[in-house]
């Protein structure tokens, strides 16, 4: 588990109530905390978060966005060298949303007790997808650190992007399982989501004395297609390497040589390209003959079938306010998406379908024209999925507006029909054939055709091919 609120790993004090004594900031240095004798104009420093002595009802608070988001594991509360200061109770609680005027607040630990100058762990068994924590200390005073460790869990865009992502990265689960030397600093370094604050902040081996080379081999958090690495060597002046070579596994166990001995510059970011075709889970960099690394980036494309699964994790790991957003985008049915959300976890993708279906067995007509209801008719403007949906309409625009008005008359309903891979003219021929049944016949149609859309714009935000 790596700390997710970290400065180095990006993490931000956003919000707080008060930091009279010393600022919210230093509760997610990277440092451990020290004490000094120093006394500053409002009191003794400290090196932590201290508000003020409250003399009224209430208690102190501060939100952290978390710079590498996922799911909490456990969550460490250091008081060191708060001793008379310190706050006796705290809570923390959390939400998926990206800022905290859209936030629904969960607590993941109720409020608990503290001691001065000691440091306090808690295991945390929450499966959700946070973005925000929020620490509150009752009534008021210090806390030095707060570490909230846990398990990465990638955005949906970095799990299925539309280019070239860092497939090594701290942010997806990358991590450095094994290396020739950590004399000098840890690996793991290499793939915070942050520019190098110095040569302390990467990776470095001692001088070698022999003939031999130092390496680091990397977990990719999403398998895939390797087309570059990034080998970032700021900071690193007189002591970068001078040359590196790249392999990939998928295993871990055999792995392919696909760059040579290409040369690098000190104190720069480096371009490596690898050879055409490079796939794998695992990547292995070798320097030569030693030296030091500010950051590494393994750029590629990641494989759709892990991607997918991963997708299903993120899903599965969202707070309920955020999986119904996810569905909602599928489908406008309320109790549609309301039971979708319910359903989770979902074992496979499979099972995502198959919910989908029966839920959709059981919709009245209501909920059914509640979907409908939820599409722009078919040829105008639209922004999201659905534009790309009906790409196929543009040109047809002022013919479709007239048999959309026909067939809304009749019916009182909206046209659906799904419209992926269709050109405008099928579309027309389809409506005008359409206008010639029953609205109890047209009814039934609309929703053959709402499942269709349903199914593949789910496959589609699970990394998969639509079928059918």
């Amino acid at each position: 588990m790596i700390d997710l609120i970290s400065e180095r790993a990006g993490g931000q004090v956003i919000e707080w109530n008060d930091e009279f004594f010393a600022p919210a900031e230093r509760l997610i240095l990277s440092a451990s905390p020290i004490a000094n004798d120093e006394y500053t104009d409002r009191g003794k420093w400290m090196d932590g978060w201290e508000t003020r002595r409250r003399r009224e009802p209430g208690h102190d608070w501060c939100v952290i966005k978390i710079g590498i988001p996922g799911r909490i594991e456990r969550v460490v509360v250091d008081t060191s060298h708060f001793t008379g200061n310190y706050a006796p109770h705290f809570s923390l609680e959390a939400t998926g949303a990206a800022a905290p005027d859209a936030a629904g607040w969960s607590e993941l630990i109720p409020k608990s007790a503290l001691e001065g100058d000691s440091v306090a762990e808690f295991e945390v068994s929450d499966p959700h997808r946070v973005e925000l924590v929020r620490l509150n200390i009752f009534p008021d005073g210090g806390v030095a650190r707060l570490r909230v460790a846990g398990e990465p869990l990638p955005a949906m865009e970095l799990v299925c992007p539309g280019s070239e992502v860092d497939l090594a990265s701290a942010m997806i689960g990358g991590s450095a399982i094994a290396a020739s030397d950590t004399h000098y600093s840890q690996p793991s370094n290499l793939l915070r989501p942050v520019p190098s604050a110095g040569m302390w902040d990467g990776w470095e081996t001692k001088r070698r004395r022999d003939d031999g080379h130092d390496w680091v081999v990397v977990r990719l958090g999403l398998p895939g297609t390797v087309r570059s690495l990034i080998v970032d060597t700021t900071h690193f002046k007189g002591n970068a390497p001078g040359w590196v070579s790249v392999d990939v596994s998928g295993d871990g166990e055999v792995w392919d040589r696909v760059a040579e001995m290409v040369p690098v510059a000190a104190d720069s970011v480096n371009r490596v390209d690898v050879a055409e075709g490079a796939s794998g889970s695992y990547v292995r960099l070798s320097i030569h003959p030693d030296g030091g690394l500010a950051r590494l980036r393994v750029m590629g494309v990641p494989d759709q079938e892990p991607a997918g699964a991963k997708r299903l994790s993120y899903l599965n790991a969202l707070f309920d306010a955020a999986a119904h957003g996810f569905f909602a985008t599928a489908c406008s049915s309320a109790i549609w998406v309301s039971e979708m959300t319910k359903g989770r976890p979902y074992s496979e993708m499979g099972s995502v379908l198959d919910r989908a279906d029966q839920i959709f067995d059981g919709l009245s007509e209501s909920d059914w024209l509640e979907a409908f209801a939820g599409h722009p008719r078919i040829g105008e403007p639209g922004g999201g999925i659905a534009a790309h949906e009906q790409a196929g309409a543009v040109g047809s625009e002022e013919e479709l507006a007239a048999v959309n008005s026909e067939y809304e008359t009749k019916y009182g309903f909206t046209y659906i029909v799904y419209a992926t891979g269709k050109t405008g003219e099928e579309m027309l021929s389809m409506a005008r054939e359409r206008l010639g049944n029953t609205r109890e016949d047209e009814l039934a149609n609309a929703a053959i055709e709402q499942r269709k859309i349903t199914s593949t714009r789910l496959l589609r935000m699970l990394c998969q091919e639509p079928v059918g």
